[in-house]
């Protein structure tokens, strides 16, 4: 699919205005740096030529002063409208959403804004915290965010609603090769058969993660929450403490959880995520539709960091860097992160922060036959050119 190229932003066109309006004003000065009529004794003249003209036409003089200087005041505020930004006038400031686990390429930037070269040039960012995808998806559909981290599922569901968003680059996916979110159950249960009457635990009702073991567990054992075995929600946080404490016998392990929890023993998988779905798609990157087409240079310039960042976050002598900034923003001991953070048993991380296309396309059709949303969606209709994509189509 071919994508409409981005018009070239009105601030460049102000910038060459300025460029022009500079030369001319430079071309004066260096004719006014010779003799009588260098800067300073030029000035000089010019207030004693005032001072010697009658009271009106010192007052006719004053006044073309004050139109050329309006003159100037105003060229100056076009071009900082040109430059986009709050209100017109400035820097761009992007309203982005980012929350926790898994998003080394937020944290790095928030920590280290030097190692994105383009940030606090072209444009700023203004970060917002969320408990999730679903709250990110929904702020960007109502406006109050221009960019935010949504995950597979929960952009899926804002599209199915009419909410205008694009895809513009991945954090993460689960694969074979790598850590995929794990079903735990103590290891005295031997098959899914054995859930039967007992009480299982999701992060939440209707999440991706939700639906694949529903998916499962019904393929496998012919079980139904509410039916077979009763279901509650439980967010990551709590997770290890409930299953340990025996309120539960079935919870959802992503890392760091999964460490935490087999480190105590007595706990092994049931199921994974890539055993239904191989590979699966956990977090993106989402902008505002309306943002990008008001604020393209902005959007590149972003997406250019972004790329640059996740090549930084998967260099191996930058991962102590990574390690301290993800602690400092998920509050994740460092010790903790040190055993698995960019090793096998971590996520796989698409190199340049690039879309895995078909395999989006792949779970969002499999959520759709889940009854997870109505539409039909495809992939291609969300990229825009500034996309990271790994070239294949959905």
């Amino acid at each position: 699919m071919e994508y409409a190229r981005i018009p070239e932003p009105a601030y460049r066109q102000g910038v060459r205005a300025a460029v022009r309006l500079s030369a001319g004003r430079r071309r004066t000065t260096e004719q006014a740096d010779h003799g009588a009529g260098g800067p300073r004794g030029r000035g000089i003249v010019a207030a004693g030529q005032a001072a010697a003209l009658p009271g009106g036409a010192r007052r006719v003089e004053r006044t073309r002063r004050m139109r050329r200087g309006f003159a100037t005041l105003a060229g100056l505020a076009l071009l900082a409208a040109a430059c986009g930004g709050d209100g017109g006038g400035g820097t761009p400031t992007i309203k982005m959403g980012w929350g926790v686990p898994a998003e080394e390429i937020k944290y790095v930037m928030m920590a280290t804004p030097q190692v994105a070269p383009n940030l606090g040039k072209c444009y700023k960012v203004d970060w917002q915290q969320f408990a999730g995808t679903a709250p990110g998806v929904q702020g960007l559909a109502a406006g109050t965010l221009d960019g935010a981290t949504v995950g597979g599922l929960s952009v899926a569901n804002g599209l199915d609603k009419g909410a205008d968003i694009v895809i513009t680059g991945e954090f993460i996916e689960e694969r074979r090769s790598h850590f995929s979110t794990a079903y735990m159950v103590p290891e005295s249960i031997a098959s899914p058969a054995d859930l039967r009457g007992k009480t299982l635990s999701t992060v939440a009702a209707g999440a991706s993660t939700d639906y694949i073991q529903n998916h499962y567990l019904k393929a496998r054992a012919g079980l139904e929450p509410g039916k077979d075995y009763k279901k509650v929600e439980v967010p990551f946080g709590q997770v290890v403490e409930g299953i340990q404490a025996g309120r539960f016998v079935f919870g959802t392990f992503p890392q760091p959880f999964y460490s935490q929890l087999t480190a105590a023993g007595g706990y092994r998988p049931l199921f994974r995520v890539v055993d239904v779905i191989d590979p699966f798609v956990q977090l993106l990157q989402g902008f505002r539709g309306e943002y990008v087409k008001d604020n393209p240079e902005a959007v590149k310039c972003f997406m250019d960091d972004f790329a640059a960042v996740s090549r930084y976050v998967a260099d191996p002598a930058n991962r102590d860097a990574v390690v301290a900034a993800s602690s400092k923003a998920t509050k994740i001991p460092a010790d903790v992160l040190e055993k698995f953070l960019l090793t096998k048993d971590d996520f796989y991380r698409p190199a340049g922060g690039t879309i895995s296309v078909a395999a989006v396309q792949k779970q969002w059709d499999f959520f759709h036959e889940q009854g997870a949303f109505s539409k039909s969606l495809k992939v291609r209709d969300h990229l825009v050119n500034v996309s990271i994509t790994d070239g294949t189509r959905g």
